[in-house]
């Protein structure tokens, strides 16, 4: 039997990245998926991937950073399937990767709303309707950079960290109620093989002058034990881990998935 068999899932951030292969790796798991992207190419994209498993894959085209479309994209999908088993906030932005005497006001807000914030409306949207059913998965999706910052990353990191605390206090609160059927976790990945990693190379290699290659392999993929980026695919394992019922036991805490970038 699939770890996921006919469990309702939501990723946001789903139409490319980690997003992406955590949605697809959730359907080959047997979970229906719910694909919120901001781009509907992408969204659509993924959703035909997931029905290809046989599972039913819907799109639905959300700024996360939307208060009231998040709050109406949790009712269309309560509403059609009847419940809700599984949230993974993994919708983000890469921050204005400068220090913060250059980091405008704007861009921090911009790296706090979409990084934070909109975990934070997500699981405000999807939560009533977990506690009324005494069971449920809340996966954010946080960073290394969340427990380890580096330089010109303070935006992000804030937001990463933030992230984490989020997901701790969610797990106290529930762990208060009594509802042990639902817990809350965040996946804190190390330097990953998607469009994000490639953004950040196109903006800060012309600092050094080398070619993208060297830069990744001399300036990221150096600073992890295993001298590596990893696959998307890594960081979706671990959320189909976080999301079976093989989990359980497991809730307030920040799971690194980094090629021994992070030993805490």
């Amino acid at each position: 039997m699939k770890r996921l068999e006919n469990k309702v899932a939501v990723v946001t951030g789903g139409g490319s990245g980690l997003g992406k292969a955590i949605s697809l790796e959730f359907a080959w798991e047997g979970a229906d998926v719910v694909v919120v992207s901001n781009v509907k190419k992408e969204a659509e994209s993924v959703a035909k991937e997931v029905c290809s498993f046989g599972r039913q894959g819907i799109a639905f085209v959300v700024d996360v950073t939307d208060v009231g479309a998040v709050n109406k994209m949790a009712d269309e999908v309560i509403k059609k399937f009847g419940r809700a088993d599984i949230l993974v906030t993994s919708a983000g932005i890469m921050g204005a990767r400068t220090f913060i005497t250059s980091t405008s006001v704007e861009d921090w807000r911009k790296t706090i709303e979409i990084n934070l914030n909109a975990a934070f409306y997500c699981i405000k949207a999807f939560l009533p309707k977990m506690m009324e059913q005494k069971s449920g998965r809340f996966i954010t999706i946080s960073s290394t950079s969340g427990k380890l910052p580096t330089g010109m990353d303070s935006d992000y990191a804030a937001s990463k960290n933030g992230v984490i605390s989020l997901t701790r206090s969610l797990a106290v609160e529930l762990g208060l109620f009594g509802l042990n059927g639902i817990t809350a976790n965040a996946i804190c990945p190390g330097s990953t093989a998607t469009p994000m990693i490639n953004a950040i190379t196109e903006h800060m290699r012309p600092l050094t002058g080398e070619d993208p290659e060297t830069f990744i392999r001399t300036r990221i993929a150096s600073k992890c034990l295993q001298q590596r980026l990893l696959d998307p695919v890594e960081i979706a394992y671990m959320a189909v881990y976080l999301a079976s019922d093989d989990a359980r036991g497991v809730t307030g805490q920040a799971m690194n998935v980094c090629a021994g970038t992070v030993l805490y």
